[in-house]
């Protein structure tokens, strides 16, 4: 991909972009953090977009961004709603609050990554304490398919906290 390319998707495609995202978002700078966001992915993925389908190639990106944002968005209020609810002397300081929400939002983009059936099933035991048993009988399978699917989901956690920050 050259240079030359790239400054002339920005160039062409830019303020269409922004004023998609912008009508989508209703947010001056979230549509303008997303339109800059999608050309460093354009710029990371190596690929430029053929003649025909510039727009298409664009706005595929721009969703995947608009859906992390509101993924973002959704785990810092959930966890904020939480904190909210702590005795004063128990709220944790902004640092450690910024600290949990982007521990929360990997953790999040990991999970997004295994099956379906496999995040129900680690998530039913995990967060709401169910045995075995139980998770076989609400997903309708066996046992010993939801003692598989728990263990896919802990190699997967236990292989994302081996690997080295970027």
């Amino acid at each position: 991909m050259s240079q030359h390319n790239i400054e002339t998707l920005y160039r062409e495609h830019h303020s269409w972009l922004h004023r998609w995202l912008r009508g989508r978002l209703g947010c001056e700078h979230s549509a303008a953090d997303i339109a800059h966001d999608t050309y460093i992915k354009v710029m990371l993925s190596n690929t430029i977009p053929t003649d025909d389908q510039p727009r298409r190639y664009l706005t595929r990106i721009a969703k995947s961004l608009v859906i992390d944002l509101f993924r973002r968005r959704q785990i810092e209020a959930a966890y904020l709603e939480t904190v909210r609810h702590l005795p004063e002397q128990e709220i944790p300081s902004e640092e450690t609050q910024y600290i949990v929400v982007e521990t929360l939002l990997e953790i999040d983009q990991m999970l997004q990554t295994l099956p379906d059936h496999v995040r129900q099933a680690f998530l039913m035991r995990k967060l709401d304490g169910m045995s075995y048993r139980e998770i076989a009988a609400v997903m309708n399978v066996s046992v010993s398919s939801v003692e598989k699917y728990v263990a896919k989901a802990l190699t997967a956690c236990f292989l994302h906290s081996m690997k080295v920050p970027s």
